[in-house]
């Protein structure tokens, strides 16, 4: 790869949350951001990562925090590719349970 890589420091992202009736039929808007110097400090955004089954630990979600957004051009393809670097924050057991009165992950 000899092509541009370009940085940003914050995306705009939809998504829909069907568990929540906030928004538009459960759709949201946000802005991650990955950004060195965001007003004379750091600000890298965590962030949850659907990666699998719903029935499986955490619901097929992962948590990251992102460090980096980039994209590049796949002359393949023609076409930007959106990418992130991130660090994974993995549940140290294969079958997280939740709580039983707060509901969150133990």
């Amino acid at each position: 790869f000899d092509g541009p890589i370009r940085v940003f420091h914050s995306a705009k992202v939809k998504y829909y949350a069907p568990s929540d009736s906030c928004g538009m039929g459960g759709m949201h808007r946000e802005v991650i951001h990955a950004n060195p110097n965001y007003g004379g400090s750091c600000h890298f955004d965590t962030v949850f990562v659907s990666v699998g089954d719903e029935a499986e630990a955490m619901n097929g979600l992962l948590v990251a925090q992102v460090w980096l957004l980039f994209s590049y051009f796949d002359p393949y393809h023609s076409k930007d590719v959106p990418c992130a670097l991130v660090t994974w924050f993995i549940h140290p057991s294969d079958n997280p349970e939740r709580d039983k009165d707060t509901g969150m992950w133990k």
